[in-house]
């Protein structure tokens, strides 16, 4: 049986919210989400109230991750870089929409998308956005 260990099949292909076309996944790192309260425990692990109390009345744990939801870049020809919340179902399907300001507040390492590299300096980052070459324009009169 040929191809009998291909993943392809396995592959996550999402769409792109704008254009419907396939979005390509940027560095495939997994930024997952984590929860503080209560509601949004039961709200979003699918738990009962009951459960999710307990597991915040214990002390060892001031947030719960969940390893279903994570935020994730992906590119799209169109519409350029763009960061997805990506949700795994009970039953293996992958949901996916365009990450909220919300969802960043919640998630593991992740980098602002509005706010440039802090490893970067001011200059190096205004000079990396001038096109027309006005930067070395002296140094070749």
């Amino acid at each position: 049986m040929p191809n009998k260990r291909s993943r392809r099949k396995q592959t996550l292909k999402v769409q792109c919210p704008y254009c419907e076309r396939r979005l390509w996944r940027m560095d495939g790192e997994k930024h997952y989400v984590f929860y503080t309260e209560t509601s949004e425990i039961q709200q979003e692990m699918n738990l009962s109230h009951k459960k999710a109390s307990l597991v915040t009345g214990q002390p060892q744990f001031s947030a719960v991750v969940d390893r279903r939801a994570w935020l994730e870049e992906f590119f799209c020809n169109d519409h350029g870089k763009m960061w997805m919340k990506l949700k795994k179902g009970e039953d293996q399907v992958v949901e996916a929409k365009l990450a909220s300001q919300h969802d960043w507040k919640r998630s593991t390492k992740t980098p602002h998308p509005d706010r440039p590299n802090p490893s970067v300096s001011e200059f190096s980052l205004r000079m990396s956005r001038r096109t027309n070459g006005q930067a070395f324009q002296r140094f070749y009169e």
